[in-house]
């Protein structure tokens, strides 16, 4: 058997609503919020899922990787080019 105590459907429903309840709440650094503020905030709402995940399956959630790129292959591979510096060699050859 698991040691995980059993959840029942109503306790996944109010960790739920808890939770959607703190995403809708979610906002984007201005005036009245720092960008910790609002990183606080997600992290909150992250850990809150991966809790909610990991009592109703008894294992964490898997850390998606970033499939095995990195900026430099990117950018070598020509699928990654910030837009200033595609606009940048449009204009000097012009």
């Amino acid at each position: 058997m698991s040691d995980t105590p059993a959840v029942t459907d109503s306790a996944v429903a109010e960790r739920l609503a808890a939770l959607a309840l703190l995403a809708d709440k979610l906002r984007v650094p201005s005036h009245r919020l720092t960008a910790e503020q609002c990183m606080e905030a997600q992290d909150e709402v992250r850990a809150g899922l991966r809790r909610l995940y990991k009592d109703l399956t008894g294992t964490e959630l898997p850390r998606e990787g970033h499939g095995g790129h990195t900026v430099q292959s990117l950018g070598q591979a020509g699928r990654c080019r910030p837009v200033v510096l595609v606009r940048d060699r449009a204009r000097t050859r012009v």
